[in-house]
């Protein structure tokens, strides 16, 4: 759990003892609606991931200052996840160093340099991470797209970050976008060229992994905010699943209690909920990712509601008084302003989170029980990977159970064998 304490005794402090009041109300209904609607953290059975765009992050021009009280509501919900990527942490850092500072002393985070030039907007992407879970796994760079034939490529507005994580017996590889936006329409080009060509080369990168083993995990996850309006019928949804990027059927179908357009529809990740901004897609050859749950967590039921401006006066003259004042004309003005500010508060998309199994053993060690061959033969490629491979290698996955008719042919075989060798 995050630190309360020094956020709500600075507000009682400084005399809003009405507001810490508050604050710590809407903190126990978070609390309370996070423990519904996302799994618990254990210490080893599954890792809940996730993917967050937390709107300007750092930059307090706009709208005025995103509020202490504001960032304990997102250490609130990023503490229910394991690793989370994160998109538009802006050039200032300090609010990132804070939010990881009210988490705790065991989360740690990585991110990158400013994207330079004016479609970067002066953007960072990070990985934050409970590194008493979650680990580092020695890999991390800004993905580059090689020019194609006699073709010069056009780089990404804002470059996508890759890091390696290990998390129990579970190695994998993460690469976090923010995909150019450009013209408000579902089929912007250059939207649609950078998710393919992002996605391309990465898989192309994976492919070659399945035959030359380099010690890098085999299995990528691409992760952020695309920018995607539609993720059943656009053409930037299919840029991405062109390359071979599964979204897990854990994100397509809805459980009864959170808001979506219908079963099987992916989830929408805006707050006025009509867009599929954010993904999660795995590309994984051999089958490794296994997501048992996933969703998207909707803080608007509990905090900063779309229309609760009156609730949040306080707040709003603490953040920007000079604003404020001018918007406390009318309540028309004040429900206008109220709309943008708390998006700058929190953000304007919501939280996309799937939960993968890290726990293996049981059916690693049924496998060796059983007698398979695959649970005690090791490829070429699998020593190699060992060889080189800064952490330990896991144990293959325990293999599907054989059919009637290939045992009887294996016993056939042994019994051959066997008079052979008598």
């Amino acid at each position: 759990m995050p630190y309360y304490k020094g956020v709500l005794d600075q507000l009682i402090a400084a005399g809003h003892k009405q507001d810490a009041q508050d604050v710590a109300k809407r903190l126990l209904s978070l609390r309370n609606r996070l423990e519904k609607q996302v799994p618990q953290r254990n210490a080893l059975s599954s890792l809940i991931m996730a993917t967050w765009n937390l709107r300007e992050l750092g930059a307090d021009q706009k709208f005025g200052t995103r509020l202490d009280e504001s960032l304990l509501y997102i250490a609130e919900i990023v503490s229910h996840f394991d690793l989370i990527a994160m998109q538009e942490v802006n050039e200032n850092l300090s609010d990132l160093q804070e939010l990881v500072k009210l988490l705790g002393g065991w989360w740690d985070y990585l991110v990158t340099d400013v994207t330079l030039g004016g479609s970067g907007n002066h953007e960072r992407i990070a990985f934050i991470y409970d590194s008493r879970k979650v680990r580092f796994d020695h890999l991390a760079g800004e993905l580059v797209l090689p020019d194609g034939k006699n073709k010069k490529v056009v780089q990404p507005a804002r470059t996508p970050f890759m890091c390696a994580f290990k998390a129990g017996w579970r190695r994998l590889t993460l690469c976090s976008v923010h995909i150019f936006f450009g013209k408000s329409k579902p089929d912007d080009p250059r939207r649609i060229e950078e998710i393919r060509a992002i996605s391309e080369a990465l898989a192309k990168r994976n492919q070659r992994r399945m035959n030359i083993a380099d010690g890098e995990p085999e299995s990528v996850v691409l992760l952020g905010d695309f920018n995607i309006f539609n993720a059943k019928t656009d053409a930037t949804a299919k840029a991405l699943q062109k390359n071979k990027f599964i979204v897990p059927k854990a994100l397509l179908v809805k459980p009864k209690d959170r808001m979506a357009d219908g079963d099987g529809q992916p989830l929408t990740t805006n707050v006025i909920r009509d867009k599929h901004f954010d993904q999660i897609a795995f590309h994984d050859p051999r089958n490794r990712l296994r997501a048992s749950k996933g969703g998207v967590f909707d803080f608007q039921q509990v905090i900063y509601g779309p229309d609760e401006a009156q609730k949040y006066r306080s707040a709003m003259e603490r953040s920007a008084p000079e604003k404020f004042k001018k918007a406390s004309a009318s309540a028309k003005a004040l429900d206008k302003f109220y709309r943008q500010w708390r998006t700058f508060q929190v953000s304007d998309h919501l939280p996309l989170w799937v939960e993968l199994q890290t726990d293996f053993a049981d059916a690693y060690l049924a496998s060796v029980m059983r007698g398979k061959k695959s649970a005690l033969a090791v490829s070429k490629a699998g020593k190699q990977a060992e060889a080189t491979s800064p952490v330990e290698t896991p144990p293959p996955i325990a293999d599907a159970p054989e059919k009637k008719a290939t045992k009887a042919k294996r016993a056939r075989k042994s019994k051959k064998v066997a008079r052979k060798a008598a």
